[in-house]
C-alpha cells in the first residue's frame, strides 16, 4: 500500500552535484561574463536546471570563488508576459529583482526592495526603465555581476517586439562589464525564422551553447528516490534498474514510469513493463515530444540506427556521411552515445518508439554534386516540376537564408520570363506544389518556412528539415 509524504522545496533537496557537468559549463560562462543558450528538448528538465542555478547558490560555489567574484542570478520566466509591451518587459524583470532577493547582499536587498516597492504600480516605461537602471547601476558600483537567466525564451520570442528585443540588447550594451543573459530554450534560434532579434544579441545568445540530455545515473538515481518516496516500500533494486533501461535517465520519461509505478496495484515483472509503458498515452505524448524536437535527418538517422542499416563501409555515400554527421550531433543532445564503433539510443522506450513512427520521417534534402540531381533523404526527387526543381534546387544552395519573393522570382525565372512579369502568386503556387511533394506536413512546412520579412515576406530553406 502506498502512502503520501510531504515533498519540500524543489531544489533544496537535490544533491549539491545535481547536473554538475552543466552546471560547471554554465559557471564557466558566468566567471567569463559571457551569455549563451541552454538548450534542452521537450521533458529534458530545462527549467529544473535553471532554478537549481539559481535558488543553489552552494552548488555554484563549488565552480566560482565567491571571495573574488559576486553573482546575482535573476530567473526571469518571459514567458508569463502579460502583454507584448516594454512596459511589461521592465516590471516582469523588476519584479524578478524583488523574488530574488533573499540571495543578495544585504545592501542590494534593501537597494532592490526599496526600488520595487516604489515603482510596483507605475505604468510609465521610462519610470520602470529608470527603476531597473538604478538596481544595475547599484551592482555596478558595487563590483558585482548580475546574471538573467531568461526561461522559455523561445516563448518569449514569437512574442517579441522589436522595440522589447533592442531593450534586452541595450541593457547588455550598457551594462557590458556587468550583465549577461543565460536563456532556456527547446530549439537553437536558427530555426525561429520570424524572430526579430538584434544581431549583436542573436550572436551573444548563440556563440555559447550547453545542450541538456538525459541524466547520469547518481541524478537519475536521486530523480527515482524522490518521485517514490511516497511510496511505503521502495522500487526494487530490479525495479530501478528497469526504470533506468526503459527510459535512459531522461526526466520526463522517469517522471512518467515512477508515476505508473505508483498508480499500478498491481504491476507485472520489471522484464513485461515495456509493452504496457510504451501503450499508455501519457508515455506516448511524452516521447512523441521528444521526436518532434529532432530534425527530419535526425529522424532519418535514428531510424536508419534502430533498424539496423547504418552499417561500416570503406567508402561511405553521400548519405552515410551526413548519417555519421547526424549521430555525433545527436550524441551531443545525448540522444544517442557511441561505445567501441556501436552507436546506442539512450532508452529502451525511445528505441521501441522509434521503430513505430520513424517510417515517416524524410531525411535531408541534397543535392548530388556527382549525378547533379535532387535527393530527398535516400530518395531520388524525380517528380518535381522543372519550375519546382529550379525553385529548390536555388534553396538548396542556400540553405538558412530569407529570401524575399523578389529575390527568388529574380534568381529562379529568366530574364525573358521576368520581363513579361512573373506575379508574387506564380511564385506561391509552385512552394505550394512543392511542398505537397516535399514536406511531411504541407500545413506545417518544415523545410520551406515562410518568413514575414519587410517590406516583403518570402521564405527559409532548412535543408535538415526544422524540429516542429
Amino acid at each position: 500500500m502506498k502512502s503520501e509524504k510531504a515533498s519540500g522545496a524543489p531544489w533544496q533537496h537535490h544533491p549539491p552535484t545535481y547536473r554538475a557537468a552543466e552546471i560547471h559549463q554554465l559557471a564557466s560562462w558566468i566567471r567569463a561574463g559571457a551569455s549563451g543558450s541552454l538548450l534542452g528538448l521537450r521533458g529534458s528538465g530545462r527549467s529544473n536546471v535553471l532554478g537549481f542555478l539559481c535558488h543553489r547558490p552552494d552548488a555554484l560555489q563549488a565552480y566560482i570563488n565567491p571571495a573574488k567574484l559576486t553573482v546575482a542570478l535573476v530567473l526571469v520566466d518571459l514567458g508569463d508576459l502579460p502583454t507584448s509591451t516594454v512596459g511589461d518587459l521592465y516590471r516582469v524583470i523588476l519584479r524578478a529583482f524583488y523574488e530574488a532577493q533573499a540571495r543578495f547582499t544585504t545592501d542590494a536587498q534593501q537597494v532592490v526592495a526599496q526600488i520595487y516597492t516604489e515603482h510596483q504600480a507605475l505604468t510609465d516605461p521610462f519610470l520602470t526603465q529608470s527603476a531597473l537602471r538604478k538596481i544595475f547601476f547599484h551592482f555596478q558600483d558595487a563590483g558585482q555581476r548580475i546574471v538573467l537567466v531568461i526561461d522559455r525564451f523561445d516563448s518569449f520570442s514569437r512574442m517579441v517586439t522589436p522595440e522589447m528585443a533592442q531593450t534586452l540588447n541595450s541593457l547588455r550594451d550598457t551594462f557590458r562589464d556587468t550583465l549577461s543573459y543565460i536563456v532556456g530554450i527547446r530549439q537553437s534560434l536558427t530555426y525561429l525564422a520570424d524572430i526579430d532579434l538584434p544581431a549583436d544579441l542573436y550572436r551573444l545568445l548563440t556563440t555559447h551553447v550547453c545542450q541538456l540530455g538525459p541524466l547520469n545515473a547518481a541524478d537519475a538515481r536521486f530523480l527515482i528516490q524522490r518521485r517514490t518516496q511516497v511510496s511505503d516500500t521502495p522500487p526494487s533494486a530490479e525495479e530501478m534498474q528497469t526504470m533506468l533501461m526503459l527510459t535512459g535517465g531522461y526526466p520526463t520519461l522517469l517522471e512518467a514510469v515512477c508515476r505508473w509505478w505508483l498508480i499500478e496495484v498491481d504491476p507485472p515483472p520489471p522484464d513485461q513493463w515495456l509493452p504496457h509503458l510504451a501503450a499508455a498515452p501519457a508515455m506516448q505524448h511524452r516521447l512523441q515530444g521528444i521526436w518532434s524536437g529532432l530534425t527530419q535527418e535526425e529522424q532519418l538517422t535514428l531510424t536508419e540506427l534502430v533498424r539496423g542499416r547504418l552499417t561500416h563501409q570503406a567508402t561511405p555515400t553521400p548519405m552515410q556521411q551526413w548519417h555519421a554527421h547526424v549521430l555525433h550531433n545527436l550524441a551531443a543532445k545525448g540522444i544517442c552515445y557511441q561505445q567501441a564503433d556501436q552507436w546506442t539510443v539512450f532508452g529502451t522506450l525511445f528505441v521501441d518508439y522509434i521503430a513505430q513512427v520513424g517510417g515517416m520521417s524524410r531525411g535531408r534534402i541534397w543535392l548530388d554534386p556527382a549525378t547533379d540531381t535532387l535527393h530527398h533523404g535516400p530518395m531520388l526527387l524525380d517528380t518535381l516540376t522543372a519550375k519546382e526543381s529550379a525553385v529548390l534546387r536555388f534553396l538548396s544552395e542556400h540553405p538558412g537564408v530569407c529570401h524575399s519573393y523578389t529575390d527568388l522570382i529574380v534568381n529562379v525565372w529568366n530574364d525573358e520570363e521576368n520581363y513579361n512579369g512573373v506575379t508574387n502568386d506564380s511564385l506561391f503556387q509552385i512552394i505550394k506544389g512543392l511542398r505537397r511533394k516535399i514536406e511531411p506536413n504541407a500545413a506545417q512546412p518544415v523545410y520551406v518556412v515562410n518568413w514575414r520579412g519587410k517590406p516583403e515576406g518570402g521564405y527559409i530553406f532548412y535543408a535538415e528539415g526544422r524540429p516542429t
